[in-house]
């Protein structure tokens, strides 16, 4: 471990102050973020709505995050990405605050839809701006920090969110359970903006005035190259979108747990993610970014498998934990390994691209995963899960581990 810290301490130094400034600001974000994630089903739950309906309102925010990534990424050449990480976390934030305030299913789905568009435009922005502003040097140990730093502030955000509540009703300042959740949803947007005070002090270089048209602009993208980096994104996210979004939901049926203790399981596994996260870059040293990409899926189907079949508290927390922590810990190779694929001037392309397959996937699964577990169970939307992770790894494999540009 002391190794690690070293390595990573001599690698941090080499950071500009202008990804200091970014990574600064998503730790608030994030805290911010995982209160809201923690808290937003349950809330919603709470107020009579059904699995089957609040996989719906999921499903329109993953849709709304689809439907912007590639705008974004037009949006990345022409505007300053200080303006991008200010104006979209402050307008994420209303939407977020009428998603609450509004008690029709309707209208939550429109501000939820509102508001993963412009907290996407805000992550379609990350990759992008890491590679403008770190060398090959230190870049993989940026993207690793910055995906550490996030796991921190959503330890941070579990542990918040899941004492809020109570702290909220212990002190007098509600006596329900439907208004904590509220309450605790509209401190956690508050959290968000705090990030604006260090993006303010980015420093951004002048915009070029030659602009590409981008209809154009398409025939010259590498299209074969970025047509197989999103297949294994699409399976995964498939899958990952009938599952994860309903984390909490799965302890609070299948286990009877408060939000206290759903918070303190996903704080655990915030724990291991901040651990998995620091030895990625020696992982990937050792085994190749895609080895490390396709094993740490591989290895987390048996934890699923675990999740379906069990109903031992203790052992469904273990493999929680485990689960979380192997497919989080391949992200920042993941990241990493499609930016170096592809020519810094498709860069912020494919990431939008990215994002566009992982949300568009997500927008479809979280809706069918609602209605799976509100037909059949919890267990039927991990099968399928499995399956699809073990797709996502085979394809990963056939298509790059002869790759030699990067491995």
């Amino acid at each position: 471990m002391y190794k690690i810290i070293k390595y990573y301490y001599y690698h941090i130094k080499l950071f500009s102050s202008n990804a200091k400034l970014f990574l600064f600001g998503g730790l608030f974000n994030g805290i911010g973020l995982s209160v809201f994630s923690l808290l937003f089903n349950l809330y919603l739950k709470e107020n009579g709505f059904s699995e089957s309906q609040i996989g719906q309102i999921l499903s329109w925010g993953s849709l709304g995050a689809a439907v912007v990534a590639i705008p974004a990424a037009i949006l990345l050449e022409r505007v300053h990405v200080r303006k991008i990480l200010i104006w979209s976390t402050i307008l994420a934030g209303i939407a977020y605050f009428f998603a609450i305030f509004s008690k029709l299913l309707g209208l939550i789905f429109f501000f939820m839809f509102l508001a993963n568009m412009f907290i996407t435009v805000y992550r379609v922005s990350i990759a992008p701006f890491f590679m403008r502003n770190s060398t090959k040097k230190e870049r993989i140990f940026l993207f690793s920090s910055h995906h550490a730093i996030t796991m921190l502030s959503q330890l941070l955000g579990f542990i918040i969110g899941g004492y809020l509540p109570k702290i909220l009703q212990s002190t007098g300042i509600t006596d329900n359970i439907s208004s904590a959740y509220e309450y605790s949803l509209y401190i956690s947007i508050l959290g968000t903006l705090i990030s604006i005070l260090p993006f303010l002090k980015i420093q951004q270089a002048d915009i070029p005035e030659k602009r590409s048209n981008f209809i154009q602009g398409l025939t010259k993208y590498n299209w074969p190259i970025i047509s197989r980096l999103m297949i294994p994104k699409i399976l995964v996210g498939l899958g990952a979108g009938l599952v994860i979004p309903f984390m909490n939901l799965y302890f609070k049926i299948v286990f009877n747990a408060d939000s206290a203790k759903i918070g303190s399981y996903f704080s655990i596994m915030q724990v291991f993610l901040f651990l998995g996260m620091l030895s990625a870059p020696q992982l990937s040293k050792r085994f190749g970014m895609i080895n490390t990409i396709v094993l740490t899926e591989l290895f987390s189907i048996p934890f699923m498998l675990i999740l379906a079949l069990s109903n031992n508290l203790p052992l469904a927390v273990v493999a929680f934990v485990a689960r979380g922590t192997l497919m989080n810990l391949n992200l920042p190779v993941s990241a990493n390994f499609e930016m170096e694929l592809v020519n810094p001037n498709e860069q912020a392309f494919t990431n939008a691209i990215s994002t566009l397959s992982w949300q568009g996937a997500w927008t479809i699964s979280s809706w069918l995963g609602g209605q799976i577990i509100e037909k059949y169970s919890f267990a039927w939307s991990f099968y399928v899960t499995i399956v699809l992770y073990f797709l996502s790894a085979c394809t990963y494999y056939l298509f790059f581990h002869k790759s030699t540009k990067i491995n």
